[in-house]
């Protein structure tokens, strides 16, 4: 090979791998952007408006009960949470928790927050991090969420120290009450866990969420290994620190797993190996037939929360 030939060979493989390398980062970026690092869907400023115009009028039923806003610390996350703390109607001291997805917000789940206030129960919601007013700059799907979640379980607890205390979280919420239930077990500030739709593990959200844009020529492994490396470099954790069922293997708190068995955003085989982790037997798995990501309660009407209640007196209350 002559040196002319080198030179050209050098420099169309210089020019393919700078190409490659160019690709990728784009690549790692869009599944950042579309992930870890995507926003609210109503913006701060919109949210007042928003649904003080939705149609079932949820700011309008707020209220009816007494409620209060506050800032709670995390300190380990280095910032305050927006927290609402709503009080039943029925005098108790059972409360709970009401865990947001990504790019929700906590106004999302006042519907929800209202039937358990109706069968005698407090209910506290608040923003995830990276959501209204509370801190952070991106989702880390569960990982650093679940301190979040502790700091208000503990506010509670030490409110109404003899009451029981849930979290119900959905999706990326129901993976932070599932994250949760490990650190749980030192303090156990919470009494129960509600996880309607989580992921087992973050990877696999991840691919189900590249799968889901079928995006042509893209190799799903490839993307999902762009978007770690750049969730690494960018926010400092990587997908395999977010394992929701590898979380649960030694709790000993009682759990209901809620999910669609037409999920294509969460696999409801994610609940099935969360429920098979969990060593207890205080547990349930409910597969919604006819049912997508997040929607039972929407389809099924007041079986969800019958459901809920049965699973509270039947694995709870009775094993307190």
């Amino acid at each position: 090979m002559t040196s002319k030939k080198k030179k050209a060979l050098i420099i169309s493989t210089s020019i393919l791998v700078l190409a490659f390398l160019i690709i990728s980062v784009v690549v790692g970026y869009l599944v950042y952007d579309g992930s870890v690092g995507s926003e609210q869907t109503i913006k701060n400023e919109n949210v007042m408006e928003v649904f003080s115009n939705r149609e079932n009028k949820p700011l309008e039923k707020l209220k009816k009960y007494k409620h209060e806003n506050i800032m709670i610390d995390s300190p380990q996350n280095g910032y305050k949470i927006e927290t609402m703390f709503i009080k039943s109607n029925k005098e108790t001291e059972n409360t709970v928790i009401l865990v947001h997805g990504i790019e929700s917000y906590y106004y999302e789940y006042l519907e929800k927050a209202f039937e358990y206030l109706e069968r005698g129960y407090n209910v506290v919601l608040y923003n995830q991090r990276h959501t209204g007013n509370t801190g952070g700059d991106d989702y880390t799907f569960g990982l650093y969420e679940r301190y979040d979640l502790d700091n208000v379980a503990k506010y509670v607890k030490q409110k109404y120290p003899n009451g029981l205390l849930g979290a119900h979280g959905h999706s990326m919420g129901a993976a932070t009450v599932v994250m949760h239930s490990k650190i749980n077990e030192k303090n156990k500030y919470v009494d129960f866990y509600i996880a309607d739709s989580p992921y087992h593990e973050m990877s696999d959200a991840i691919r189900l969420g590249i799968e889901d844009k079928n995006i042509p020529l893209l190799p799903v492994g490839y993307a999902r290994a762009m978007g770690n490396i750049y969730t690494k470099v960018k926010s400092g954790f990587s997908y395999d620190e977010v394992k929701p069922y590898e979380a649960v293997q030694n709790i000993t708190v009682p759990m209901f797993l809620i999910h669609g068995k037409e999920d294509k955003v969460c696999s409801p085989e994610s609940s099935k190996i969360i429920y098979d982790n969990i060593p207890h037997n205080n547990k349930e798995l409910w597969l919604v037939d006819n049912v997508q990501h997040v929607n039972a309660y929407d389809k099924v009407g007041d079986e969800y929360f019958d459901r809920i209640i049965n699973f509270i007196n039947n694995k709870v209350v009775t094993n307190k």
